[in-house]
């Protein structure tokens, strides 16, 4: 069962934009989701202090982050007075850290949460959904579920798109359930249409040389009813997907999932991350960090 009981929401004071409050709050009404809403923050004069001035940096500190807890608390308030009623108390969390990736990465593995939702930037020109750094240490390293906001509530009518991988390891196995999971779950607590979509590759072969060997729509048709077997397996149980299955072709994911959200209409893209550590990871990736500078969606990305 697709669980958000227990969420993370992510305020940087250095955005413009804090959409993941209200889609934070969104969720808590839908789910019943226990809510904690952080910042990091820190003051650098306190490095500039010499030993021996005499002034309290503790002092500093204290002030600092009580300031911020009540920064957060003066955006959460109008949201819960325009309507946006949670059962649930909300929590506030303000870190001290230099470094606002590593304090919250440290916070959230110290603690169990289901979710962590965070605004992403929408680059006005090129209409794309822009990553800050802190995004991407959060694909990397943090292994609890996240959410990249975009907007601020869900709008009225929403499109689900759940984009799974067939591979044989135990990992993406796990990972494709809770997908498949997460998309029917979501799509019915909101009234949405969920597609589950498998890209499957097609090698590009020189007919000419290789004609004699198979007919090439055949062998087409054969593998793609293949992958759509083995999508169907995923969704079994989920009647509402079944009808809504997507098998594409395409040599790379990162290429053609964001082709299909345009052509969905998708508002919310549900994917996968395998952890890659290591050099490995920092210069492979995963197919998620590949595309979500070319999709102008908000993404759940599973772990």
């Amino acid at each position: 069962m697709y669980k958000s009981q227990n969420v993370l929401v992510v305020v940087d004071f250095r955005q413009e934009k804090h959409h993941a409050l209200p889609r934070a709050l969104e969720l808590a009404k839908r789910f019943g989701s226990q809510l904690t809403v952080i910042t990091c923050v820190y003051q650098h004069i306190v490095d500039l202090v010499p030993n021996g001035s005499g002034i309290d940096l503790e002092r500093i500190r204290h002030e600092a982050t009580a300031h911020y807890e009540n920064e957060l608390r003066d955006m959460v308030n109008p949201l819960i007075e325009a309507g946006f009623q949670v059962d649930a108390d909300i929590h506030f969390e303000v870190l001290w850290s230099k470094s606002f990736s590593e304090g919250l990465l440290q916070y959230v593995s110290a603690n169990n949460f289901d979710l962590v939702v965070k605004t992403a930037h929408q680059h006005g020109t090129l209409e794309k959904v822009f990553f800050t750094p802190t995004d991407w240490h959060l694909l990397r390293d943090c292994e609890t579920n996240i959410l990249f906001v975009k907007k601020g509530a869900w709008p009225s009518s929403t499109n689900i798109l759940g984009a799974i991988n067939i591979e044989d390891d135990e990992a993406h196995q796990r990972l494709n359930h809770d997908i498949v999971n997460a998309t029917a779950a979501i799509a019915e607590s909101c009234q949405s249409d969920g597609h589950i979509l498998n890209v499957f590759p097609w090698a590009k072969i020189d007919l000419d040389k290789f004609k004699y060997l198979f007919d090439k729509e055949d062998q087409f048709l054969a593998i793609k009813n293949i992958h759509r077997k083995q999508v169907e397996a995923f969704v079994k149980d989920y009647p509402s997907l079944l009808d809504n299955i997507i098998i594409a072709e395409g040599l790379e994911p990162d290429e053609t999932i964001p082709e299909i959200i345009k052509s969905t209409f998708s508002d919310l893209l549900i994917m996968g991350c395998v952890r890659r550590r290591g050099f490995a990871g920092m210069v492979i990736g995963n197919t998620v960090e590949k595309i979500l500078d070319d999709i102008n969606c908000e993404v759940l990305v599973l772990k």
